[in-house]
């Protein structure tokens, strides 16, 4: 019977010392984990640290769950002096990945912080650029408006001089309404040039005025 014990007791001790190493070899490998993690933070290089940093939080969990876990109640010092370590080490990797959630979330708040500061500044440039555009347009349609008015001024300056053939004392009338005729065509064209629709039948007209006086 105290033989049967022994042995059964043994056996818990072998089971809890495996369950020790296989823990012991996680959290190395967590401890490797985190290191990596928070060289990533630092350089900016890595991705995804924020999942990276919940799924060492999370193993982390579930290995103090399975320390609890290990009977201790016939454990040797050994075995005894083993767990506190565990504890200790598990207490030590939950305060550093602790710490790097809240380095990320602050880094995170920080990206956003910019990355709203920079559609800011977008906006403002695009209602600028509206703005200077509507600007430049109102420019340009006073342009045009100045040139198509020029144009209409030259015309009805032209219709005061007589219609005469351009012989005798009356040939300068001939040239002059010519030369004005020519003068409204050129601001027509201005006009044209800045996009008028109207500019292209004024031209024409002036064109066909300008034909009609020249060949009397």
């Amino acid at each position: 019977m105290l033989k049967e014990s022994v042995e059964g007791t043994l056996s818990a001790n072998e089971e809890a010392a495996l369950e020790l190493n296989r823990i012991m070899v996680e959290l190395n490998t967590i401890s490797g984990r985190t290191i990596t993690l928070q060289k990533d933070i630092e350089t900016g290089r890595g991705k995804n640290t924020q999942s990276i940093a919940k799924q060492i939080s999370e193993s982390i969990s579930k290995i103090k769950t399975r320390l609890d876990a290990v009977p201790t109640q016939n454990a040797d010092k050994h075995t005894l002096a083993l767990v506190k370590n565990l504890r200790q080490t598990i207490i030590l990797n939950e305060q550093e990945i602790k710490k790097l959630h809240s380095v990320i979330k602050q880094k995170n708040q920080t990206i956003e912080e910019k990355e709203q500061k920079i559609s800011n500044l977008d906006n403002e440039l695009s209602e600028t650029n509206t703005q200077l555009n509507q600007a430049l347009g109102k420019i340009k349609k006073t342009e045009n408006d100045n040139w198509i008015r020029m144009g209409d001024e030259l015309v009805a300056t032209a219709e005061l001089f007589p219609n005469v053939k351009g012989h005798g004392n009356m040939k300068w009338a001939k040239k002059a309404k010519l030369t004005i005729l020519l003068r409204a065509k050129a601001a027509y064209t201005q006009a044209y040039k800045l996009g008028s629709t109207d500019a292209v039948s004024k031209i024409k007209k002036v064109d066909d005025k300008y034909n009609e006086v020249n060949n009397r």
